[in-house]
């Protein structure tokens, strides 16, 4: 499948779609009908998309492998089956109120879509891409012919530990958008990038599109491989908000602010530093950093300071003694044995390692692959 097939598959409207166009459906009725199942038994070369509403024949997820319960006004969507799920959003019908069990990750391919999310509305434009964490509570509107969105979705395991640790954990963004696949934050997270200045991760998405809708069967191991460029090109995105708890947002406090501050700052600055920068005490600021990034400050920091730690051993000539002192250890018998809990090796071993040119993980990711 190339581009061009991909558009005319995605803009082609379903038999379906044809007949919610000319209906306007309440909340009640789309939700009793996704309960049910009723459009998709009348219709059996129908499928549900991954949101349970009746979906056309190219999504590549199928009944078998979710279903739906009501747990007070709100749906609940349970995977059972698939791991990894791709599918079209089915437009002219409005989603109700829903939470799921996993991971899930919107895509803006063409037009405009509202969302209300923790009770907040959202306009979304093409190229947007929403990475919603578990349990948070959102809704989708009616949109147009021309509006299309994606859905990812994916159960923990399909995100195994090396990809988590090696694509994601070196970064700060990565390592929320880590805790948020890991389920490792306590906060109902979400995080909203804007692509459509980024041609790479447009094309990346397109690829993986055309593996997803243009096989019977897609090849897990080739939508991995796209996956794990996808979020390689995100992490180095500088255009992004992250969202979290009402009362953070309240607040006014910006979590990614935080975080940039940190990345930029970790070098010399303590957490009652950070949270005098910001104007919050720092068990405010500690308690967000743990609930966003699942790590304390101390933690977050220290791992930013052996990286740099490491970097700096593979690229310049520095003793180890001065490299100890430049992220803060004067003790130089404690930075060798931290070092090489974390790496595995001694600092001159992994210099020497570097220089002929074979890399090195740290033991953690070691440890979960």
């Amino acid at each position: 499948m190339n581009y061009e097939e991909l558009d005319r598959m995605l803009f082609e409207l379903t038999d379906l779609e044809m007949k919610l166009k000319e209906t306007d459906l309440t909340d009640d009725a789309v939700k009793s009908r996704i309960l049910a199942r009723a459009l998709s038994a009348k219709s059996p070369s129908v499928q549900n998309d991954s949101h349970g509403a009746p979906a056309p024949a190219m999504a590549i997820t199928h009944p078998s492998i979710y279903h739906y319960t009501l747990e007070g006004d709100v749906l609940r969507l349970h995977v059972t089956g698939e791991m990894f799920a791709i599918s079209r959003h089915t437009r002219f019908v409005q989603m109700p109120a829903h939470t799921h069990n996993l991971f899930e990750m919107n895509y803006i391919y063409s037009g405009t879509f509202y969302q209300d999310i923790q009770g907040e509305r959202f306009e979304l434009k093409e190229g947007d891409l929403i990475i919603l964490n578990k349990n948070v509570e959102h809704s989708i509107a009616k949109c147009g012919e021309n509006d299309i969105l994606i859905n990812f979705l994916a159960k923990n395991e399909f995100f195994d530990r090396a990809f988590i640790y090696n694509i994601l954990g070196d970064h700060m963004l990565g390592q929320t958008i880590a805790s948020i696949i890991a389920d490792a934050s306590r906060e109902k997270n979400f995080l909203l990038i804007h692509t459509s200045n980024n041609w790479q991760i447009k094309q990346t998405i397109q690829n993986l599109l055309c593996e997803a809708f243009g096989h019977q069967a897609a090849n897990r191991e080739i939508i991995k491989a796209y996956l794990t460029i996808l979020f390689s090109r995100l992490v180095e995105s500088e255009s992004y908000r992250l969202f979290v708890n009402d009362g953070a947002r309240q607040s006014g406090l910006s979590v990614i602010e935080i975080i940039a501050y940190i990345h930029k700052h970790y070098l010399n600055t303590t957490l009652a530093q950070t949270a005098a920068h910001f104007g919050y005490s720092a068990e405010h600021i500690g308690r967000i950093i743990k609930n966003v990034t699942g790590k304390t400050y101390s933690a977050l920091v220290q791992k930013q300071k052996f990286m740099h730690a490491a970097l700096q051993l593979k690229l310049t000539n520095h003793t180890v003694e001065d490299i100890s002192k430049e992220i803060g250890y004067n003790n130089l018998s404690f930075f060798y044995r931290k070092f090489q809990s974390i790496y595995g090796v001694t600092p001159k071993e992994y210099r020497s390692l570097a220089m002929r040119g074979e890399g090195i993980g740290t033991r953690e990711n070691h440890k979960e692959t």
